[in-house]
């Protein structure tokens, strides 16, 4: 989807800029006319959530924050503006309280909360605006702007869990780093030096061992080099989205991790089907917001048809019966839901379901690791160990004059 950006007129008011989220230019017309107001000038189009260039600078403004504190303050009933400005007195970070007053600052001039939220599209999800539109039109945002939280609450924490259940493994992993470095760069060399300063000859094993050190202490830039000229190469002939697609193709087809990668994806997918199906947003919407969450483009690709089905009358259970990336139990419980009328409550169900199978999931997998890493690290010291001891009693047997080992 894209942001036109229009100067209108809304009934019985004066002309403003308003932000429009829609598919095309036609389709954001319609949306005006909707809403009774009428275009006077086009100004053009920007991607939702379209980031800026590169920079250093990060910014300190937290979508997650504004929103914990704002749901609790609609909810006790007290006006937008008003919650707005006591977010703002309670707000010590300058470019948080900057943020949250030039949000009031619209809402002064007359804008819609949801057009004042597009337009600071990289620091809100692709869904937040479309679900405060929706609670502005049904008239329950501050029952919206809750579920929000708690949907942006729950993807915190099961992001929260990636990265605590990652840390130990990371420690492993980079002190056997650390130490297989330190064993080919420091001590292997100085045993090698024994030979140089006796005037013997150095044994295969300790070649070997000497040869894996040079490469390690002199010659490591020529690995990361080689991986980026390859890459370069790869994306000069195949284009960058085409070997994006055979990358994550390759990541998808691996044992477990792969199944992890789409779990984690359809998480984020079906909880987004289901706060926007569970705030009544129209269903093709739906599907088009909730495509648009996978950041996979494998699996994204096999969503792309979902609406064009359900604009042929399929139901929703239906048009994703066909979709290999879909848990199998889904489509039945989701076709319950559709005859229940709880279509909502049912695929908020399926997601919890589906991030807790992917946490125990992901749980097996770095518990894999772990071993993994020490085994890595305990081949490493025994190749170290048996070459030494091979050179060693190649030495004991050129000083004893026997044969060599």
């Amino acid at each position: 989807m894209a942001l036109y950006k229009y100067l209108a007129v809304p009934k019985g008011e004066t002309p403003q800029e308003i932000l429009i989220e829609a598919d095309n230019e036609r389709e954001a017309l319609d949306k005006l006319r909707s809403r009774h107001v009428t275009p006077i000038r086009f100004f053009g189009e920007t991607s939702v959530g379209k980031r800026k260039g590169f920079s250093l600078h990060r910014s300190k403004i937290d979508a997650y924050a504004f929103t914990r504190q704002l749901a609790p303050l609609l909810e006790s009933y007290i006006p937008l503006e008003r919650a707005l400005a006591i977010i703002a007195e309670g707000t010590f970070e300058k470019e948080q309280k900057e943020f949250v007053n030039s949000l009031r600052q619209g809402l002064h001039e007359g804008k819609k909360f949801s057009e004042l939220v597009r337009s600071h599209g990289p620091v809100f999800p692709s869904y937040y605006a479309n679900l405060i539109e929706s609670g502005e039109e049904t008239g329950c945002l501050p029952e919206v702007v809750n579920q929000l939280y708690k949907f942006m609450d729950q993807s915190k924490e099961f992001r929260d869990f990636i990265i605590s259940s990652s840390i130990y493994p990371l420690v492993i992993l980079s002190i056997t780093l650390l130490v297989t470095i330190l064993l080919f760069t420091v001590f292997v060399p100085r045993f090698a030096r024994i030979f140089v300063d006796m005037g013997r000859a150095m044994p295969p094993s300790m070649e070997f061992l000497l040869t894996v050190s040079a490469i390690a202490s002199w010659a490591w830039w020529l690995v990361p080099l080689a991986l980026a000229g390859t890459w370069i190469l790869l994306e000069r002939n195949l284009g960058r989205e085409q070997l994006r697609r055979h990358v994550w193709t390759f990541l998808l087809k691996l044992p477990l991790a792969g199944r992890i990668i789409v779990d984690l994806e359809m998480c984020k997918y079906i909880r987004t089907l289901s706060i926007l199906i569970g705030n009544h947003v129209e269903i093709i919407r739906t599907v088009r917001i909730s495509g648009k969450i996978i950041g996979n483009p494998v699996i994204a690709a096999a969503f792309t048809d979902i609406a064009r089905k359900l604009k042929g009358g399929a139901k929703l259970s239906a048009a994703l019966a066909d979709n290999r990336y879909i848990p199998a139990s889904m489509v039945p419980m989701l076709r319950v839901g559709e005859e229940s009328g709880t279509v909502g409550e049912m695929l908020s169900r399926i997601a919890s379901h589906l991030e807790n199978d992917t946490r125990l999931k992901i749980k097996r997998l770095l518990s894999l690791f772990e071993p993994a890493v020490i085994v890595f690290l305990a081949i490493m010291v025994l190749i170290v160990v048996v070459s030494i001891f091979v050179a060693m009693m190649d030495l004991n047997a050129i000083n004893q004059g026997g044969p060599k080992i």
